[in-house]
């Protein structure tokens, strides 16, 4: 994973993060939305990972 994608998952955790305690619950559904946003990023860069020549490497 490069470092920009890195930063944007870190920066989305901690919204993520932050939006929860401050709603009190998962269930909100800004909290909701920007889960979803976390997991299609995660899944991303997943999928950009397992392209690489290197994952191969083992």
């Amino acid at each position: 994973m490069d470092k920009q994608s890195y930063h944007v998952l870190e920066r989305l955790r901690g919204q993520l993060v932050s939006a929860a305690m401050g709603k009190g619950t998962f269930l909100n559904r800004d909290v909701l939305l920007l889960s979803q946003t976390l997991d299609q990023l995660i899944v991303k860069v997943q999928r950009e990972k397992n392209r690489t020549p290197e994952s191969v490497q083992g």
